[in-house]
C-alpha cells in the first residue's frame, strides 16, 4: 500500500491526522482523533461520495500515516513520532513541519522504500517528463499511454486504475508539481485537466540550491536539484525512468534539452524575478524547451529578491 493505492489517502486527509496532533505532546486517544479528522456530514451520513464509511475513512487513512512514520501509538495513544514532528513546537505553523516531513520521506531513496513510497517517484518521472503543453485528462487513467512509454514497467508507477492516478495528482499538486484546472463542480470532473507544473517546488528550494552563492553554472543547478528531488534530469529515478522507455531519445543533441515542463518553470521563475537565466560563450550549456522555441542557457543567478 502506498498514498497512491490507498484511496482515502489523500493530502488533507493525512494533514487532519498530523495537525490534529501536533499541539499534543502526550498524544490523544484514537477515537478523539477520529471524530476530529473525520467530517461532521460524512460522520452523519456515515459515506463519503465515494460510498466510504467514515469508519474506514479514518482507519485506512491512519494506517498509510503510520506506514510513512507519520504516527506511533503508546499506551493506547496516538502521537506524532518525533521524526514527523521534527522542529515544531505548540502553536507554530505544523503545515511547514507536515510538509517537510512529506519532502524528506517521499524523495529520499532509502526512506521512500522503507515506508512503500518508492512509485511515487517514479509516477512523477513520468509525469514531469510529459508535455504541459497538452494537459492531461483527470478522468482518464494513464495505462495505455505509459504502457506505449516503458512497456511493462508501467505497473511500477502503481499508476494502474483511475482512482490510484487522480490519489497521485493530488499529491502532486499538493507537493509543489502539479496544476490541476477546469471542473470547479466536484461533479463535473469530466473538464479538468492535470497539468505538469514544478514552479513551487523549485521554487520552495531555491535557498538551498544556491546556498553561499548566487550564481550557478547550468549542470551545476541541475545537479542540486536532483539531489533534491531525483525525478528532475540529472537524478537517479529520472533516469530510471529514461532507462525503461522503449523509445529512447534518438541522438545526444537531446541530452542537452530540458523537458518542457522544467524549460517552462525555469522561465517562469525567471518571470516572477525569482532567478536569472544568463549565457555565457563558449560555456557548456542546456536548452530550454518551450515547444514552439527554445533557447540555451549556461548559468542561473538568483535574484536579490528572491527570498523576501
Amino acid at each position: 500500500m502506498s498514498i497512491i493505492t490507498t484511496a482515502q489517502a489523500v493530502p488533507s486527509r493525512l494533514f487532519a491526522i498530523y495537525s490534529s496532533l501536533f499541539d499534543s505532546e502526550n498524544g490523544e486517544v484514537k477515537e478523539r482523533i477520529e471524530a476530529w479528522a473525520t467530517p461532521p456530514s460524512l460522520a452523519s451520513r456515515g459515506a463519503d461520495e465515494d460510498g466510504d464509511s467514515s469508519t474506514t475513512l479514518f482507519s485506512n487513512t491512519l494506517s498509510e500515516a503510520r506506514r510513512m512514520g507519520l504516527v506511533e501509538e503508546i499506551d493506547g495513544r496516538l502521537r506524532l513520532t518525533d521524526e514527523a514532528r521534527g522542529a515544531g513546537k505548540r502553536a507554530q505553523d505544523c503545515e511547514h513541519y507536515f510538509r517537510e516531513f512529506l519532502l524528506a520521506k517521499l524523495f529520499d531513496a532509502k526512506q521512500s522504500e522503507e515506508a512503500q513510497q518508492s512509485a511515487f517517484m517514479l509516477a512523477l518521472s513520468w509525469f514531469l517528463s510529459a508535455n504541459p503543453l497538452k494537459p492531461m485528462n483527470f478522468s482518464a487513467p494513464p495505462q495505455i499511454e505509459l504502457r506505449a512509454e516503458i512497456g511493462e514497467n508501467a505497473d511500477e508507477t502503481e499508476l494502474t486504475s483511475l482512482n490510484r492516478y487522480q490519489n497521485f495528482l493530488y499529491w502532486a499538486r499538493y507537493l509543489g508539481f502539479a496544476t490541476i484546472i477546469g471542473g470547479r463542480d466536484a461533479e463535473d470532473t469530466s473538464s479538468r485537466r492535470a497539468v505538469p507544473d514544478p514552479v513551487r517546488a523549485i521554487d520552495r528550494v531555491l535557498p538551498v540550491i544556491f546556498s553561499q552563492e548566487d550564481e550557478l553554472p547550468i549542470e551545476q543547478f541541475l545537479s542540486r536539484l536532483a539531489a533534491i528531488f531525483p525525478v528532475f534530469e540529472k537524478g537517479s529515478v529520472r533516469q530510471q525512468y529514461d532507462s525503461m522507455r522503449l523509445n529512447p531519445p534518438a541522438n545526444d543533441a537531446s541530452a542537452h534539452r530540458l523537458s518542457i515542463a522544467t524549460s517552462l518553470a525555469l522561465q517562469r521563475l525567471a518571470d516572477r524575478q525569482r532567478l536569472a537565466l544568463n549565457v555565457v560563450a563558449d560555456a557548456p550549456a542546456r536548452v530550454l524547451d518551450f515547444g514552439i522555441r527554445d533557447i540555451r542557457i549556461s548559468h542561473v543567478k538568483l535574484r536579490s529578491n528572491a527570498n523576501a
